[in-house]
């Protein structure tokens, strides 16, 4: 407890969870996640409902323990900005499959993936401010009854008649890059 920052552990070892603040409940959780020193960390959405100093110091604590420990980190997050700030390699997931895979700053730099672009497209940016924001259309499938082919073909810009009888494979685009879409080498030559 000490390790991740709570103040007085010693005195505080048998308190309530209803008595720590959402940051140290948190903290907490972290404490028992790498008590044993995993040599591989899954944190899924560390820093939801957190406030942005907390979330900050969050990451910093894990950034920290992460190296003390050499353990890898997995950052399961749908914060965009988080993964490009924290990850050195990203999955980009839809309808429960990954979708496109690379380092983060390839990625987001040039995704090679519709959906991936369509994420990104949608990300708020100061300079579109005052005008309207982009958004992918449609809706994602029912997970209980993903469709044939490629589960995106209903939202994607590029969908073909290909992509509603053959599910695309996750295959190579570039160096260390992957795409599941039919025209994945494509955007990645564009």
């Amino acid at each position: 407890m000490e390790r991740v920052g709570i103040p007085e552990a010693g005195s505080r070892v048998d308190a309530y969870p209803h008595q720590f603040s959402g940051g140290m409940r948190q903290r907490l959780l972290i404490a028992m996640a790498v008590a044993l020193r995993p040599k591989v960390l899954l944190a899924d959405e560390p820093t939801t409902a957190l406030d942005v100093t907390v979330q900050a110091q969050i990451m910093d604590l894990l950034r920290e323990l992460r190296s003390e420990q050499q353990m890898a980190l997995v950052l399961i997050t749908h914060d965009l900005g988080l993964a490009a700030e924290q990850a050195d390699r990203v999955a980009v997931m839809y309808a429960g499959t990954v979708v496109e895979t690379g380092p983060v700053a390839e990625v987001f730099g040039k995704p090679n993936h519709p959906y991936t672009r369509g994420l990104l497209e949608s990300v708020p940016a100061q300079q579109h401010k005052g005008s309207r924001l982009s958004s992918i259309p449609g809706g994602p499938p029912d997970p209980r009854s993903v469709p044939s082919g490629c589960a995106f073909r209903t939202r994607c810009p590029m969908a073909r008649d290909l992509c509603a009888t053959h599910r695309p494979r996750l295959t190579g685009t570039g160096t260390d890059r992957a795409a599941a879409c039919h025209f994945g080498k494509e955007l990645a030559d564009a």
